[in-house]
This record gives structure tokens, sequence and C-alpha cells, in this order.
């Protein structure tokens, strides 16, 4: 059978319009995954230098106390404690976006979240 110009346009832009939208999955699962990856990765680091702060923080650098009531002692470790802080997320944020950029380098596509019911048969 011999198609009609008007078919075989219609057929070609479907072609194009299905591409299209598979290109629009795979950029929205891709950046769906970076941004769930950069919450994950900034949560281990943030978490870590809480638990850092709580255990530590007050006996060391006077932790969420006002400057006048510092020791000497804990306003020095302060100064120290805000400067390896600083480094800690400015590294840590450094790598989430390198994670990210490593990332676009992938085709993703995201398949959902799948349940299976199972179920026993009498038999």
């Amino acid at each position: 059978m011999i198609m009609s110009q008007k078919e075989e346009e219609l057929i070609a832009l479907r072609r194009r319009q299905k591409e299209s939208h598979r290109g629009r999955i795979t950029k929205d699962s891709r950046d769906r995954l970076k941004k769930i990856a950069h919450r994950k990765f900034r949560t281990c680091f943030i978490f870590a230098l809480a638990e850092f702060e709580n255990t530590f923080g007050l006996e060391l650098w006077g932790h969420n106390l006002p400057e006048d009531e510092l020791t000497p002692i804990q306003k020095a470790n302060r100064i120290r404690w805000e400067q390896v802080r600083k480094n800690i997320l400015d590294k840590g944020n450094t790598q989430s976006r390198a994670l990210g950029m490593e990332i676009d380098l992938h085709h993703v596509e995201f398949e959902g979240y799948q349940m299976n019911f199972g179920g026993k048969t009498d038999g």
C-alpha cells in the first residue's frame, strides 16, 4: 500500500514527538537523580558536623554560648572550628557538584517505584 505525503508527514511528526518526549524523560530522570544525590550527600557531611558540634562543641569552643561567656581557649578553638567547618562544607559542596557533573555524563532513566503483590492460591 502506498502512503500519501500527508500520512508520511504525520508518521514523521509522531516519531519526532516520541523522541522529544523520550529526551524530556531522560533529562527529568537525570535531574531527579542529581537532586536526590545532592540532598543525601549533603545530609551526610552536615549530620557529621552537627554530631561533632553536639558532642564536643560545648566543651571545646562553647558551642551555642554567647561570645562574652567564652574562655580565651574556647574563643581560640571557636575560630579554629569555624575555619575547619567552612573547609569541610566547601569541600563537601565541591564534591557534590562533581557528582552532579558525573551524573550528567550518564544516561539515566527513572523506572518508577514498583510494587508487586503476591498471593497464594488454594490448590
